[in-house]
């Protein structure tokens, strides 16, 4: 089981009681999921630097998946000068923006891919994060636009990270996935899915698997 105990809360000058909810969801005894969870990291808090009374400032992170990736939900984490962010997917050549969102720190928002739409990319795929900062007075959010800002938890300090859900496919996951698309789509070697770059590629079908080894890549 994986728990975050990193629950934010920022002081508003008077004594003031928290509630908090946790919920869980159990499954049978047994039970095996269908696919491998993604835990892996797309953020950036090192280089976190935001100038006083500027807007516009732009942040950027990087991460290469380790196995072929299965992207679920995009959710922008960003702190009160964050105004948007942007989700692209890189391999070879090609680069495609699978997201692009407006950004408020009063209201934080996870945005699923609908079923069919979600982004299916081979392993190898670099992952790039773009956020977008507004350190001036015409962002409601910032308490005093004079200050320079670095990395932190609390709201006033900052945070740039892609909190959103990934599974990672085994070979023959990734092979059914692509296949089912085409078909679902009626695609033709005329046509081009965004965020399924090997969909109209000639991908051979991985030989089986011994017993036990489920063909999945640690991510």
């Amino acid at each position: 089981m994986i728990a975050s105990e990193s629950i934010h809360l920022h002081s508003n000058g008077q004594d003031t009681r928290a509630r908090l909810e946790v919920a869980f969801e159990f499954f049978p005894v047994g039970y095996e999921p269908k696919y491998q969870g993604s835990i892996t990291s797309l953020a950036n808090g090192s280089d976190i630097d935001i100038e006083a009374n500027v807007s516009g400032q732009r942040l950027d992170a990087y991460l290469v998946t380790r196995g072929h990736t299965k992207i679920i939900s995009f959710e922008p984490h960003l702190h009160a000068p964050g105004e948007r962010m942007c989700l692209e997917a890189i391999w070879g050549f090609k680069a495609e923006t699978l997201s692009c969102v407006g950004y408020d720190h009063n209201w934080v928002r996870t945005y699923v891919f609908a079923d069919d739409y979600q982004p299916l990319l081979p392993r190898g795929t670099i992952l790039h994060i773009t956020g977008y900062m507004n350190n001036t007075e015409t962002n409601a959010n910032i308490p005093d636009p004079r200050n320079w800002q670095g990395s932190g938890n609390r709201s006033v300090a900052n945070m740039f990270i892609d909190l959103g859900e990934r599974v990672t496919l085994s070979d023959e996951q990734f092979v059914e996935e692509m296949a089912e698309r085409v078909e679902k789509f009626d695609l033709t070697k005329n046509d081009y899915l965004i965020g399924c770059p090997l969909c109209l590629a000639t991908v051979p079908t991985p030989p089986a698997k011994a017993a036990g080894d489920s063909g999945q890549q640690p991510d």
